[in-house]
């Protein structure tokens, strides 16, 4: 009996301590301890979607971007000491929203990540914000590509995102014990216009004057994407001419905040900052050229040109190629955005010209004398020994970016650019050599470009024509001086580039703000006012993109006849005051042309059930009702004539489903950089 008490007290005592073991903090090893902060980012009550995710009908938000409840966990000692997984987080931060980001890179398998508070959050020693971005690079084998590009903008005194490389696990599931390691990250600060990055001026409903409505705005060029808003600005000879006819993606502030009467100002060809500049373009280019500064502030021009030329971006003036405009202020380029296919990573990596000849609004620009007189000093200036982007400046920081990795990957036990613990997790079939040589190359490409750009810069000066400077309007015949005949630049371009003065960098609008204006204008005894419904926050759906219908996984109900606005289902006219024109025969929510139906129906808004639905509805109940009389009526005669039918209908379906999946099998995802390579599902949707 004692010997079966003492047996049963020792199984009982390893089962406490097996317990006490298990709810114990975990002891971190070495092997997952790191220089860099360690971030580690928890699924709360569901997974991190996957491939096979549940795409609804499109249009349609992409179902792999879904947003999923988060834990961060922080690990990052004030004091130098290592980071471990397994130590106490030195910060937690619960109900953060995260979701994959990207396009083809979407489909890496180190995902891209944003990340979001709440409140604005002071995360791993950025600056309080609430947007920011867990970069994982993978195409980009040194890992300092983006890092690089966005210290070297900075360096210029204008705003680009800061940045910090991280270690990453992730846990993809809730009921995934330990975290994965995911590799090594690039810690960002997503675009935004608080006061902590860009800073521009709060455009909101608020806003009554006109000098209020002139900013603070910001724009991009880049493909459309579900739920982003795109002013429906006209394309007219102007525009198509220097605004490649395509319509801007509005990065701030949010299109669904914004008044007709704010919308129409931005779209309206007398009002709009954009038509007006495009005008000035096409019309002002010999008459008046040092009006070109009342459009664009020219410094952040210059400054942005040779970034990119510096680059060799593959997306260089055509894609994530964003602009703003503070309140009272002309148009300022920037800041930059990705980068990891550029300085000799991607299809430009051998090139030995100037890229802005391609672009027609940037070879025009180029035209003026003072932007290229700005371009040439400027180069100059940065270059000089002991400038912001010498030879020198540009290796002691690619050296001091590489240190910790370099530390790091020491400590990898397998192939460098594996998954494995301490590894960089890039790409096997891009990252060839060793990471030092990797390296190696990324700052041999700058600075080769770099000095082919030292011996070509003054070379910018040159007579012009049609083919430099595009055949619409007049134009100089050289672009050295205000007299577009003055040729002197060609035989002494250091007088003429010197005589311009460089402008200062912006400051950010400092004046009263849209809501003190308004508080001032209510009278003492009453606290609100009749605002008029074009001064209402509303949304349009003629803004509103319902997405390019690019499908790289091909998965989710799409249309042959989807159109890019309109919810997918309508038109709209360009310009001022424009309206949904909904297809007809199809069941569709008024003036947004959402279509109605057993999949979509219950993620409408509550106010969709219009008059107009109902009668849609009705008409189509009593369709069905007088089809099912006129069957009761003729059954026996037609069934033969309706088994025929049947019968062929089913053959002519499947013959047609295989076609469909024979075209859509051929289709190629995006390609990560370009977006020229893109298949769409149609050609452009026919007119309805």
């Amino acid at each position: 009996m004692c010997s079966l008490i003492a047996a049963a007290a020792v199984i009982l005592t390893s089962v406490v301590a097996g317990d006490a073991a298990a709810l114990a903090p975990k002891q971190p090893h070495s092997q997952h301890c790191y220089e860099f902060p360690l971030v580690i980012l928890s699924t709360v009550n569901r997974a991190f979607p996957d491939p096979t995710c549940n795409q609804l009908r499109y249009p349609a938000p992409d179902c792999l971007k879904e947003k999923v409840e988060t834990r961060v966990e922080v690990i990052d000692h004030a004091d130098g000491s290592l980071n471990c997984y397994g130590a106490e987080p030195t910060t937690v931060y619960e109900d953060v929203e995260s979701n994959y980001r990207g396009q083809t890179s979407l489909f890496f398998p180190k995902h891209q990540m944003n990340v979001k508070f709440k409140n604005e959050t002071n995360f791993v020693g950025l600056p309080e914000d609430k947007a920011f971005i867990l970069n994982g690079p993978y195409l980009d084998c040194s890992l300092l590509r983006n890092h690089m590009a966005h210290w070297l903008f900075r360096s210029t005194g204008r705003y680009s995102p800061r940045t910090k490389h991280v270690v990453l696990y992730i846990r993809e599931s809730p009921d995934q014990t330990e975290a994965r390691y995911a590799g090594i990250y690039l810690l960002l600060e997503k675009l935004s216009y608080g006061p902590n990055r860009v800073n521009l001026a709060k455009l909101d409903t608020k806003c009554k004057d006109v000098t209020d409505l002139t900013g603070g705005w910001a724009w991009q060029n880049d493909p459309l994407s579900y739920g982003s808003y795109s002013p429906n600005v006209v394309i007219d000879q102007y525009q198509n001419e220097f605004g490649m006819g395509e319509r801007p993606i509005l990065a701030y502030p949010d299109g669904g905040e914004l008044s007709q009467k704010i919308r129409d100002y931005f779209v309206n060809t007398s009002t709009g900052f954009l038509p007006q500049m495009y005008r000035f373009l096409w019309n002002n280019m010999t008459n008046n050229p040092d009006a070109l500064e009342t459009h664009l502030d020219l410094g952040s021009f210059a400054d942005y040109i040779l970034h990119t030329e510096m680059s060799l971006n593959v997306d260089a003036y055509r894609r994530s190629t964003f602009f703003f405009k503070d309140r009272a202020q002309t148009i300022n380029a920037g800041p930059v955005w990705d980068l990891n296919l550029a300085y000799g990573n991607g299809a430009r990596h051998n090139f030995k010209d100037w890229i802005f000849p391609q672009y027609t609004y940037w070879k025009r620009l180029m035209c003026n004398y003072k932007l290229t007189s700005l371009v040439i000093q400027r180069w100059k200036q940065l270059r000089s020994d002991g400038g912001a982007w010498s030879d020198k400046a540009i290796s002691d920081f690619l050296d001091a970016g590489a240190a910790p990795v370099r530390r790091q990957l020491q400590k990898c036990k397998g192939e460098w650019r594996s998954d494995v613990v301490q590894c960089a997790y890039v790409s096997l079939k891009d990252c060839n050599g060793t990471y030092e040589e990797r390296v190696e190359s990324l700052k041999q490409a700058v600075l080769d470009r770099s000095h082919w750009m030292d011996a070509h810069i003054t070379k910018l000066y040159k007579p012009l024509n049609a083919t430099t400077c595009s055949g619409v309007g007049e134009i100089p015949k050289y672009n050295c001086a205000r007299d577009g005949n003055d040729d002197g630049c060609l035989q002494e371009p250091e007088k003429y580039y010197s005589a311009v003065a460089f402008p200062r960098v912006r400051t950010p609008y400092t004046g009263p703000s849209c809501a003190t204006k308004f508080a001032a204008s209510l009278d003492g005894t009453a606290q609100y006012k009749r605002v008029p419904a074009d001064e209402q926050m509303s949304g349009d759906d003629c803004w509103k993109s319902a997405g390019l219908y690019v499908y790289p996984q091909q998965k989710g109900v799409r249309e042959r006849n989807l159109t890019h606005f309109c919810n997918g289902y309508g038109t709209c006219a360009q310009g001022p005051g424009a309206k949904c024109d909904c297809r007809k025969g199809i069941l569709l929510q008024q003036h947004s042309c959402r279509r109605i139906d057993a999949e979509s129906e219950k993620y409408m808004p509550v106010e969709s059930a219009s008059a107009s639905v109902s009668k849609q509805f009705a008409a189509a109940d009593a369709a069905i009702e007088s089809e099912s009389v006129w069957t009761q009526h003729k059954l026996f005669l037609a069934l033969g004539g309706m088994l025929l039918v049947a019968s062929v209908f089913v053959v002519v379906t499947k013959a047609k489903e295989r076609a469909r999946h024979e075209r859509l099998n051929v289709y190629r995802p995006v390609q990560y950089g370009s977006v020229e390579d893109y298949r769409t599902f149609t050609s452009p949707p026919r007119a309805l």
